[in-house]
């Protein structure tokens, strides 16, 4: 019995001073990281390659962007260039929009491209609270008051592409419309997607010259239309993008 007391003893008091041994001092104090965020209401997005929309461009024909943190960058304007009159019902199609990329300094580089007409929108909100964009359009009318009758403008092959992430992609996106009074919807992005920049084709393919025509952008110029020669027709199209999906 007294070895076993002797064992246990000298047990504890290893351990003891074992404990002891290992005895560290600490302090900790704390600090904060900060950033301020302020609003993009002023903010601009040039124009992108709808095909690469991770290249700036400059589009040949360019129009007013909206502004505010949810914008409208750009929108194509629609050319059916000149057409010989016809008795008959007729489709035309539009020539593609000519785009000139940027280099990393703003400044023009390479050939010119031909791409299908687009609309480009850029959400900096940072709400992530969605958006739709909606397109209507009056009948096509010259400097006379004269209109087109019953003519129709199609916007086929809507694809939409951006830089951002697919996760963040608008869940949804119209294939076809034909425009008219009343606002169609384009793109629907749901809460939490569509943040940043987005664009909206009409197709997919490309032209290799000013003179080729995209085959998803028609006008239909019924048989029964009165034209007259040397006159020109126009559309206006209203492009509005709202901050509700």
């Amino acid at each position: 019995m007294k070895v076993n007391k002797l064992v246990v003893m000298g047990m504890v008091a290893v351990v003891s001073l074992s404990t002891a041994g290992l005895s560290t001092y600490a302090a900790s104090t704390t600090s904060d990281a900060k950033v301020l965020f302020e609003s993009d209401d002023n903010g601009v997005t040039p124009p992108v390659d709808p095909t690469d929309p991770g290249t700036d461009v400059t589009p040949t024909d360019p129009v007013a962007p909206t502004t505010g943190a949810l914008r409208i960058d750009f929108a194509s304007q629609f050319n059916f260039g000149t057409q010989t009159i016809s008795g008959a019902a007729k489709d035309y199609h539009a020539l593609y929009s000519e785009i000139q990329p940027l280099d990393a300094g703003g400044l023009a580089t390479g050939p010119k491209k031909y791409v299908p007409q687009y609309v480009q929108v850029t959400d900096n909100r940072g709400s992530n609270a969605g958006w739709n964009l909606t397109v209507s359009g009056t009948e096509f009318t010259n400097a006379s008051s004269q209109t087109l009758a019953g003519a129709t403008l199609t916007l086929g092959g809507g694809t939409l592409s951006s830089a951002m992430p697919n996760t963040l992609t608008p869940g949804t996106v119209t294939p076809s419309v034909t425009v008219g009074a009343a606002s169609q919807v384009l793109v629907s992005a749901e809460a939490n997607k569509g943040m940043g920049t987005w664009v909206h084709s009409f197709g997919s393919t490309i032209g290799v010259t000013a003179a080729d025509t995209n085959p998803d952008v028609t006008l239909h110029v019924p048989a029964e239309a009165q034209k007259v020669a040397g006159s020109t027709y126009t559309s206006t199209l209203t492009w509005t993008i709202n901050d509700t999906p």
